[in-house]
């Protein structure tokens, strides 16, 4: 057994349905050189109740917070009480490939890197049932050092280097810099990884999808949250990509056409919700802010600039922002909506 210790950071916020599987792939564990922390966030569910009654390995311990923290800020309670060399947060409600960990400590072995990356598996249920299953992998593989950033674009691309459950990171460099998880309405993940891989000066792709990220929905309807600051928290993220690739110095074109499609696929889908009827916005609000966006956020000039990059299934919706076709793409924001709330299936395949 490799000399490599593992800590399993689990979240536990009214999983109490999920939490006899997790339990489960644990116990079947191959890899035995882990430790696996619970955090209790006062859950409305009977998960304290589950987990008490199922954890019985010495490897693996309960944390209750004192109030509920959320996400981000339980993740940090785990990492204080955590010991091992390398740190996952794996969610509760997914699952994972049994050769995961045994992999991990391989690598971590081997190579040392500070961040290990792991491809995914995206799982689509409905009602419980899967629909379909679709791999997330990177067309690059192995150890990555400062010569070959460049997979940064790629990982981006991907959607694998936004999330944290899919990764372990050298718990001691976390400790070191001080790293700590930010609560944010959304991207939490993402500005958390931005931070890290500012500073890394190197990270190792397991590009085999042991992940199984689950994606769930009851229905015909795909709903999301409504978050009033979704635009903003989306353009920030691109910004600090975007900063992120030119610090590392691999802003190519490749990279330039991603950035201007997240760019136009968030405002977008900023369009969308702001079509939704929490928002409270009557359809002349709607175009107001979509040309208040277009004609005064300056933050948003050097995606217009560079527009010329954009490869996706979108390219027409710089066309429609050139023409200041305002109406037209409100429009086209209810359209996206009702193909979300009624044709869901089709929604998620077409993204």
């Amino acid at each position: 057994m490799s000399n490599i210790k593992l800590s399993l950071i689990f979240c536990c916020y009214n999983v109490a349905k999920y939490l006899d599987e997790i339990y489960k792939w644990l116990c079947e564990q191959p890899y035995q050189n882990i430790e696996v922390i619970f955090v209790e966030d006062c859950a409305t569910d009977d998960t304290k109740e589950k987990l008490f009654s199922l954890i019985q390995d010495p490897r693996m311990r309960i944390i209750e917070n004192a109030k509920n923290l959320g996400l981000s800020e339980s993740r940090n309670v785990g990492l204080k009480y955590a010991t091992g060399d390398y740190v996952g947060f794996p969610d509760p409600d997914d699952i994972f490939d049994l050769n995961w960990l045994s992999e991990i400590a391989k690598i971590a072995e081997e190579y040392s890197p500070k961040v290990i990356i792991t491809g995914m598996r995206e799982d689509y249920e409905n009602n419980d049932k899967l629909e379909y299953s679709k791999n997330i992998i990177s067309s690059y593989s192995g150890y990555i050092d400062e010569n070959n950033f460049s997979s940064l674009i790629d990982l981006e691309n991907t959607f694998l280097f936004g999330y944290m459950n899919n990764k372990f990171y050298d718990r001691k460099f976390l400790v070191e810099i001080k790293f700590y998880c930010k609560s944010l309405a959304l991207k939490e993940d993402f500005e958390f990884n931005i931070n890290v891989f500012n500073v890394v000066d190197d990270f190792y792709i397991l590009n085999k999808p042991y992940y199984f990220y689950k994606k769930r929905r009851n229905g015909n309807s795909l709903t999301s949250k409504f978050v009033p600051d979704y635009f903003e928290i989306h353009l920030n993220s691109v910004l600090m990509f975007k900063e992120l690739l030119e610090r590392k110095g691999v802003l190519s074109d490749s990279a330039k056409s991603l950035l201007v499609d997240r760019f136009f696929r968030y405002f977008l889908s900023a369009v969308e919700r702001n079509s939704n009827q929490q928002a409270n916005l009557s359809f002349s609000q709607q175009k107001d802010w979509i040309k208040n966006v277009i004609e005064s956020d300056k933050r948003i000039a050097w995606f217009l600039e560079n527009k010329r990059f954009m490869r996706s299934k979108l390219k027409f919706l710089p066309i429609l922002v050139d023409l200041k076709a305002y109406t037209s793409i409100a429009l086209l924001g209810h359209l996206v909506k009702y193909i979300k709330q009624y044709a869901a299936n089709f929604f998620t395949k077409l993204k």
